[in-house]
């Protein structure tokens, strides 16, 4: 058994009584705090309302004082309490501090070591009291938030170039302002505020977007965290206001800890033959189903500037150079590019009138299955956004003729390195003419599992949802559909017709499991279980809720390992319906490559409408299989995923589906990989 520790330090309740101050009214720094976590006292001296105020420990003679010990505190007004005492103390030291949208301490240190003309750099913590979650102790999880660039030019001098919605937060004295709620004096003296980088204002300056670190991120995450330990809480003057344990980090109770089983990390390939590795599993068995398809026809789309680019790319994909088999002979696809169907186009910027004018005067055979190559003179993930418009607009138009499409970047094809993506394409296609590269090696059960993830537009500031459906628990999907956050009633629907279907063909429907990109409210789960109840059937939802964004707010280490990332399959046991589950390709008794890299574990809580069921650790540890087998048919890589596809896949469509006309995805895009 590993010896894994949290990012967590324990403390003790301070022995000597405390008193906070409270009133019946708003007030200058006050914490509106509900009735039900204040002291009784509070409610017998102002009578009951909804909610009181507190100062803490700022004394007022219009205040009422209430003298307690901490422990006998409400967990959730003890833990206000702290934060208070941990922001106040970060603020005497002169550091930047603000809470972060849960509430917690974010605390920015400057960076010296990092010097640019253009910007401050800024290394920014958490810090999150919890009572007693993971230990019988009170709790200071501390988890290191990235970097932050603070422009050196002032908001004043960048006005009138960047829209103010694409400023989030400045710094003003030595103090954090979100823009919109800026105070008046602040708003008089612009010349002395600077704002902090974000995406939008990265697009409208036309800063660059840097390639993502790839180093050992256990290893970055545990250094800084250590350090920030070591200098700013490791001290007397901060255990006198939170009374650290001697002991540091907190191990993880080995009752918690266990792992998927061994054959969720099989994979299926050609066959039959299984391995654990997509990409040696690729190159020694070929793909588990080949395209059904025997008439397949390739065309490029390509702007003629780029026209070497394309046949470097033709020779790659036909197999004439060496680093890369060819299409056919890594994935086992037949490779036909028909030449008089390619269209060269001239206008870089705008080449949507010239692709749809040659598309219109093609007469495309319904005996031959097309896919379009797409050699695209600007990245898709360009700052420029009539120019990534284009791109899904290539996208759209070509699905509205029932054509498929891959994306390939004209600038990376020349790279030294291009020869290691093609892997990725190669599968990536494949998936799209309806093969199978893989699949999960286990036991199919004809169960319905819906996958509901989302991607919220930065244009827009619209959350859109995308759902994929599955009639098996082998990772073949059966539809995809997109909708606005808001839409709960129509993805309901969506998710009940889904249901009807598979009524209709099995004889009996046990169970459906929903893999959820948050929590579900119960706003969004009524409307299913009313469905449900119409259709008379009498079944458990299982509500899977999978965080989306890497868990960087509680995090194991294994300290046997000097890389420190628990083995790939691993999981802990949070309490209360809460695991930590670890997505990686680090398998017991094979060397870990560190090219593939060191994703963060994902955060699952799981819910059950049938209260009984919830607690059948049988199916709680199927479930948890199922999310992490999931996380291994991801069909655009031949990396495995930290996340299932159940939630990537629909996130894609998400991102992709809103740029369509009328946001709807064309017919032929509802049962189809187009989006990889």
């Amino acid at each position: 058994m590993p010896k894994l520790t949290f990012n967590i330090l324990t403390f003790k309740h301070p022995e000597k009584n405390l008193t906070l101050y409270f009133s019946d009214h708003e007030g200058i720094a006050f914490n509106r705090v509900h009735h039900k976590i204040v002291p009784e006292e509070v409610s017998k001296h102002f009578g009951e309302q909804e909610h009181y105020y507190t100062a803490f420990n700022q004394a007022d003679d219009s205040l009422l004082e209430v003298t307690t010990q901490s422990k006998q505190l409400s967990a959730s007004l003890a833990k206000r309490y702290y934060n208070f005492l941990i922001y106040d103390y970060f603020k005497n030291l002169g550091a930047l501090v603000k809470p972060n949208f849960v509430n917690d301490i974010e605390i920015w240190i400057p960076n010296t070591q990092e010097k640019s003309p253009e910007f401050n750099f800024y290394e920014k913590f958490a810090l999150k009291v919890q009572i007693a979650k993971l230990s019988p102790f009170p709790e200071l999880l501390i988890s290191y938030e990235g970097k932050s660039k603070v422009l050196k030019k002032n908001v004043a001098s960048i006005m009138s170039e960047v829209s103010p919605t694409s400023i989030n937060w400045v710094i003003y004295s030595n103090n954090l302002y979100k823009y919109s709620e800026l105070p008046d004096e602040v708003s008089r003296d612009l010349d002395n505020a600077f704002p902090v980088l974000n995406n939008a204002l990265k697009s409208e300056l036309g800063y660059p977007t840097l390639a993502p670190d790839r180093t050992n991120k256990y290893k970055r995450f545990s250094d800084r965290v250590n350090r920030f330990y070591k200098k700013f809480l490791k001290t007397d003057a901060f255990r006198k206001i939170i009374p650290l344990d001697e002991r540091d980090f907190l191990p993880v109770k080995k009752a918690n800890i266990s792992s998927v089983s061994d054959q969720s990390n099989l994979l299926a390939f050609g066959n039959k033959k299984l391995s654990k590795v997509p990409m040696q599993g690729m190159k020694n068995f070929g793909p588990l189903e080949i395209s059904p398809y025997n008439n397949i026809h390739f065309f490029f789309i390509i702007h003629e500037d780029d026209e070497e680019s394309g046949r470097l790319l033709h020779n790659y994909l036909k197999g004439d150079i060496n680093g890369f088999g060819g299409l056919y002979n890594f994935a086992k696809t037949k490779y036909y590019p028909q030449k008089d169907l390619s269209i060269k186009f001239k206008n870089r910027e705008n080449p949507l009138p010239e692709i749809e004018q040659a598309l219109n005067n093609t007469a495309f055979d319904d005996g031959i299955r097309y896919i379009a190559i797409y050699v695209s003179p600007h990245s898709k993930t360009t700052t420029d956004k009539e120019q990534r418009e284009v791109y899904y607009k290539v996208k759209e138009t070509l699905l509205k003729r029932r054509i498929t499409s891959q994306a390939i970047d004209a600038s990376k094809v020349n790279s030294n390195g291009y020869r290691y993506s093609l892997p990725n394409i190669a599968i990536a296609i494949l998936a799209k003419l309806d093969g199978k590269p893989w699949r999960l090696d286990t036991a199919i059960k004809n169960e319905l599992i819906v996958g509901v993830g989302a991607f919220r537009n930065s244009d827009t500031d619209i959350q859109y949802i995308g759902s994929a459906f599955s009639f098996m628990n082998n990772g073949n999907f059966d539809r995809f559909e997109c909708f606005q956050e808001n839409q709960t009633t129509e993805l309901a629907g969506s998710i009940l017709r889904a249901i009807k279907e598979y009524a209709a063909i099995n004889n009996a429907v046990e169970r459906l499991i929903i893999h959820f990109y948050k929590n579900m409210s119960q706003r969004e789960l009524q409307p299913i279980e009313d469905g449900l109840r119409e259709l008379e059937l009498d079944i458990p939802i299982y509500i899977v809720s999978i965080n989306k964004t890497e868990s960087q707010d509680i995090v194991a280490f294994d300290n046997d390992w000097s890389e420190l990332m628990p083995l790939s399959g691993t999981f802990i046991n949070l309490g209360k319906g809460k695991y930590l589950l670890f997505n990686n390709t680090r398998y017991y008794g094979e060397v870990h490559k560190s090219h593939e890299g060191y994703p963060f574990p994902i955060k699952i809580s799981i819910f059950c409408t049938d209260s009984e069921k919830e607690k059948d650790s049988r199916v709680i540890k199927e479930l948890i299989d199922q999310v992490y087998q999931f996380s291994r048919m991801y069909w655009k890589s031949i990396r495995q995923q930290n996340l299932p596809v159940t939630i990537k896949y629909p996130e894609m469509v998400a991102q992709i589906a809103p740029h369509f006309v009328g946001e709807e995805i064309p017919p032929y895009g509802k049962n189809n990989l187009w989006f990889l």
